[in-house]
This record gives C-alpha cells, sequence and structure tokens, in this order.
C-alpha cells in the first residue's frame, strides 16, 4: 500500500499519468469506525457499485468479459478494502484492467464510495484528501501543561509535552499595603503569590508559544488549532507573532479531557469545519481577483494560463467534466477555441490535462465541489491565482 503522505507533486503526476489498453479502475470507500453494524451496508454498497459499472460496460458493448475478469482477479484486494481490520477510513485503489499493476493507499479522513473506470486513475477526490490534509498543528494547553500535536490527513501525533514548572520564592514578606517606613510599601503574601504565578504563567505561554513556532516551521503547519477554554485560548493566541496569528484557529472548548481517538475525531471535523469556509473565502477571492484582470477566470483563461505556466494556485469543480484539445507542443485550449488547422487532437479528458499541468509546474491544486453552481457559476468552475 502506497504512503499517502509521502505523495508529492512528482508522485501524483506519475499516477495520474498511468494508463491502461482496457481501462484503469478506481476505487473509494469510506470505511468509518463510527458506523459499527453500517460497515457491513457500507461494504454492500461498494459491491452494489461494482456491479452496476459491469453492467454498465456490457451495454456499453466495452469488453464486459475483461472487466469481469479484472474484477474476479482484484476480488481479494477489493475485499480488504472494505475490511475494517484494514487501517485507515477513506481507503483508495488504482488498478490496472490488463496489466497487473495496483496502487492503495488510505488516510484518516473520509472519502465518499466511488467506483470509476477510465483509460487513467480518477485521481479528483484524492486531490481533495490531500489539500484538506495538508500539515496543521494543534494547541492543547492549561495553565499548567501543554501538548503540542502534528495533525495530517486526519491523523494526529503528540510532537511534545510541557509542564509550568513551579520556582518556589526565596521569601514571602507579610503585611498590610502601604505599611512600612515611607517609601516602601510591603505586599501581602497572597498579592505576592498571585504576582508570581502571573510571571510564571506569561513565561510558560510564551515558551509553549516559541515550542510551537519552531514547530510549524519545521512540519510547515497551515493551521494551528489552539484549544484553551474560555480561560486561556485567548491568552496563548495573543502571544503568538503575527505570521503565525494568521493561522491560528481558536477553539474556546475545552479539548484536553478526550483521548486520543475522540481528540482525532473532534480535530477532524472542526479542520473540516475550516477548510470548507477557507475554501468558500478562496473561490470569492478568486472571482474578485479575475475580475480586476489579476486571476484566470474561466476554462480558456485557465487553459492558457496553465499552458505558459502561470498558474499558482488551480480552483476547479471536480464534478465538472471540462473538454477540448491539446496541440503537440503541450497547449490547451477550450472546446470553442481550438485552432481548425488540424494541429490539435480533441481530448476528453481534459480536465486530467489540466492538474497534470498544474503539478508539473508545482501549482497548488484545490478541487472544490459545487464550485459551478455557487460562486464561480459564471466561469464553469474554474479559475486561477496567477504568479504574473
Amino acid at each position: 500500500m502506497a504512503l499517502i503522505d509521502q505523495l508529492d507533486d512528482d508522485a501524483l503526476l506519475a499516477l495520474s499519468r498511468r494508463t491502461d489498453e482496457l481501462g484503469v479502475l478506481s476505487v473509494y470507500f469510506d470505511a468509518d469506525p463510527s458506523n459499527g453494524a453500517d460497515r457491513s451496508a457500507a461494504a454492500i454498497d461498494l459491491k452494489n457499485r461494482l456491479r452496476e459499472l459491469e453492467r454498465r460496460v456490457d451495454e456499453a458493448q466495452v469488453p464486459g468479459r475483461a472487466l469481469t475478469a479484472a474484477l474476479d482477479r482484484l476480488q481479494g484486494e477489493l475485499e480488504s478494502l472494505a475490511d475494517p481490520r484494514e487501517p485507515g477510513r477513506g481507503r483508495m485503489m488504482f488498478a490496472a484492467l490488463a496489466d497487473d499493476w495496483v496502487v492503495r493507499m488510505s488516510s484518516q479522513l473520509p472519502v465518499n464510495n466511488r467506483v470509476v473506470l477510465d483509460q487513467g486513475p480518477f485521481i479528483h477526490p484524492l486531490l481533495e484528501v490531500l489539500d484538506e490534509g495538508r500539515p496543521a498543528g494543534v494547541v492543547v494547553v492549561s495553565g499548567d501543561q501543554a501538548r503540542i500535536i502534528d495533525w495530517r490527513l486526519g491523523a494526529i501525533s503528540v510532537a511534545a509535552r510541557m509542564e509550568r514548572s513551579e520556582i518556589e520564592a526565596p521569601h514571602e514578606r507579610a503585611g498590610q499595603i502601604g505599611g512600612g517606613p515611607i517609601g516602601q510599601y510591603n505586599s501581602p503574601v497572597r498579592e505576592q503569590r498571585k504576582a508570581r504565578n502571573r510571571a510564571h504563567a506569561e513565561q510558560f505561554f510564551q515558551d509553549v508559544v516559541a515550542a510551537v513556532a519552531e514547530r510549524a516551521a519545521e512540519q510547515r503547519w497551515e493551521r494551528i488549532l489552539v484549544s484553551g477554554g474560555d480561560q486561556w485560548t485567548s491568552q496563548v493566541v495573543e502571544r503568538f507573532p503575527e505570521p503565525l496569528r494568521g493561522k491560528v484557529i481558536s477553539e474556546q472548548r475545552v479539548l484536553g479531557g478526550l483521548d486520543d481517538r475522540e481528540l482525532a475525531g473532534t480535530v477532524n471535523r472542526l479542520m473540516h469545519e475550516h477548510h470548507e469556509a477557507n475554501e468558500a473565502q478562496v473561490i470569492a477571492q478568486v472571482r474578485d481577483a479575475g475580475a480586476a484582470g489579476n486571476a484566470a477566470l474561466g476554462l480558456s483563461e485557465v487553459a492558457s494560463a496553465l499552458t505558459a505556466g502561470q498558474v499558482s494556485h488551480l480552483v476547479y469543480d471536480p464534478q465538472v467534466r471540462y473538454v477540448g484539445s491539446t496541440g503537440a507542443d503541450g497547449a490547451m485550449y477550450a472546446a470553442a477555441e481550438a485552432p481548425t488547422d488540424g494541429s490539435v487532437t480533441p481530448e476528453p479528458r481534459l480536465t486530467e490535462r489540466l492538474v497534470e499541468r498544474a503539478l508539473s509546474t508545482g501549482a497548488r491544486i484545490s478541487p472544490v465541489e459545487g464550485a459551478a453552481e455557487q460562486v464561480l457559476a459564471e466561469a464553469e468552475g474554474i479559475a486561477a491565482f496567477l504568479r504574473w
């Protein structure tokens, strides 16, 4: 099984370019551990989707026998994909029908059950998982302890535990405030202790923030979830340096009492909510930038910008199947704009070519379901931020 957290742009590009003479079967399966008895229902749903695929292939007069033979050969792989004992919640498999290569991977983020047969791997749900699961940090803090946690693709691991050390005061002076000779003011013991505790807390929070900043730089965190309840969250957040503060997600609820499984589930839900909100913000920003002439809007402009290597961030609706043409020089064209001199080849899988070009030029990719029906409706659900 391939390690999804080790996929880089080169590995994704290589996967997207795999082909097979009879086609590549892409299967996505959500093994939700909270479903209990419903796991069998999910497995049945997967079998039904495979049967429906066989029926459609037969009706389309494609070599249905080859598909049936391939499914028989892949039976063990398909069964393990739905096996509750296997690791990971969102499971994916890409398998050639004629050749014998199979690629499997999983993450702790959910995926929708999908079965797709195409010329190459159907990687758009995988891209969604990778986009949502980018490295992030979680800081669970109280007045005297903190956990610094790495989060990636729905999985958590504790990077550091910190505790506030108690320092004994060298002396405590009793007396009334304002007592003593003129010019000398002695605080009561309680006030001295409070002042000392505030100083210790200040130092502790500064140490936590310094450790978080170092870890964030090492792991390239894009978000930092801070949970300390009403009492501690804001006290920690306000000590973050400005560049990091913009990445912070403040969570007023106390997460410190949750076990690892509960914490992972809660953090995944919060990260998903934040990701959805961020997607809405991104598509609004790229639309506004396009209206100002600083971004590409629509298939024609995006295809041209990708051809020129201008795109820094591609945003598209994976539910839309973009079609067009490609030239021998690698240029991509929307269907209505292709040259008529016979120098181009029709490309019914233009979406895959757009993604491949984005990967090969180091552009960030954000598939946003529903973009074509919402903010980017006039742009057919596709837009891009430009490098220049």
